[in-house]
């Protein structure tokens, strides 16, 4: 027998402790403007691929079609709200909270990026799940040096992906899709655009000197001697020229994290 108590309450539906403790979970999170949910469907597909892909078992699209119906009356007053859906063993989540879209300036001028110490998961980075431990650090180092997004590394030291949205760098005419993270719907959506628009896109494995920060930390040893050992700047899989873009670590293009 197990007995949970949430805020001193006893929880009348316990949840699986791989669920609740462990991060065995996977999830979506979307946009609904104005009663239409933003690519639905790639969330759907992502979901059911990301849960078969951890051995979860999906309850089917219906359940979050109806759960979406059922919360888009309850928010119908709100213009834009964010919806977020969960696969546990044997259980789904529906959740929805109002939403406020960045600013027009974030979009117009940049924002301001910083890159933090922390790694995403060597076999799970591709997937969206529970074990979300390394972005929530990671956006909290962030904001305590006043960046708006941080940036991940993988185990070699190439930056993979945002705490919050998926990264696009945009450059000379071309926008590059940084490899190793996860499987971005809003990136994909930006990328497919900017083919239409006739830009070249490109995905590359960039390593943090590679990119255009105010200030990179120091490199970690095992990163300095690898650039001492001959590898070029600009050489880390894509060949993308290492120049400031601009000031205070601004960077014009991301995903936002879906």
């Amino acid at each position: 027998m197990r007995r949970v108590l949430l805020k001193g309450e006893p929880f009348s539906e316990p949840l699986p402790e791989g669920f609740l403790y462990h991060g065995l979970s996977v999830f979506t999170t979307l946009r609904v403007e104005r009663g239409e949910a933003l690519w639905l469907e790639e969330h759907l597909y992502r979901l059911r691929r990301h849960a078969a892909a951890l051995g979860l078992p999906y309850p089917g699209d219906g359940v979050f079609l109806r759960d979406l119906e059922a919360l888009a009356k309850e928010f119908a007053h709100l213009p834009c709200f964010r919806l977020r859906f969960t696969v546990g063993e044997g259980v789904w989540l529906s959740e929805a909270r109002p939403y406020t879209p960045p600013p027009l300036a974030a979009y117009e001028e940049g924002v301001k990026v910083a890159l933090t110490p922390y790694r995403v998961h060597p076999d799970l980075a591709r997937f969206k799940t529970g074990n979300y431990l390394p972005y929530r650090l990671a956006l909290k180092e962030a904001e305590g040096q006043g960046a708006f997004e941080g940036l991940l590394q993988d185990g070699e030291g190439y930056v993979v992906d945002g705490s919050r949205t998926s990264p696009l760098l945009y450059r000379e005419g071309a926008l590059f899709l940084l490899e190793g993270g996860l499987e971005g719907i809003t990136r994909e959506k930006v990328a497919q655009a900017a083919r239409e628009l006739g830009l070249r896109v490109e995905r590359v494995r960039l390593y943090p000197w590679e990119l255009p920060l105010a200030a990179p930390p120091p490199l970690p040893p095992h990163q300095a001697l690898r650039r001492r050992g001959g590898e070029e700047e600009g050489g880390g899989g894509g060949g993308v020229d290492g120049g400031r873009k601009r000031e205070g670590g601004k960077q014009g293009h991301h995903g936002g994290r879906d």
